[in-house]
């Protein structure tokens, strides 16, 4: 799921001084530049929530796929068990 980016702007520093009271003017986000270099990146904190949301989400997919692949792979190996006994260690493990 690639989400299409905006393209980011960049602005000066004392242009982005200036306007860190108007969040819609880091929409996207913007590269913050001195002398022509880039030197700090700033989004609205908005934005940021649903990236940090998007990349955990991600992350949980990630991990549920490895989990599937491994039992795959016991089951190709045989390594597996029975569900009677598998319910039975579970109890077990509860007590």
């Amino acid at each position: 799921m690639m989400k299409e980016r905006k393209m980011q702007n960049t602005m000066s520093q004392k242009k982005a001084r200036e306007g860190l009271g108007a969040p819609e003017l880091f929409q996207g986000g913007v590269f913050v530049t001195k002398n022509g270099v880039a030197e700090l990146f700033v989004q609205p904190a908005s934005e940021r929530v649903a990236e940090l949301a998007e990349r955990e989400k991600e992350r949980q997919a990630n991990s549920l796929f490895k989990l599937v692949m491994m039992a795959r792979q016991d089951i190709d190996t045989g390594d597996i068990m029975p569900p009677e006994k598998a319910i039975e260690r579970l109890r077990a493990d509860r007590k």
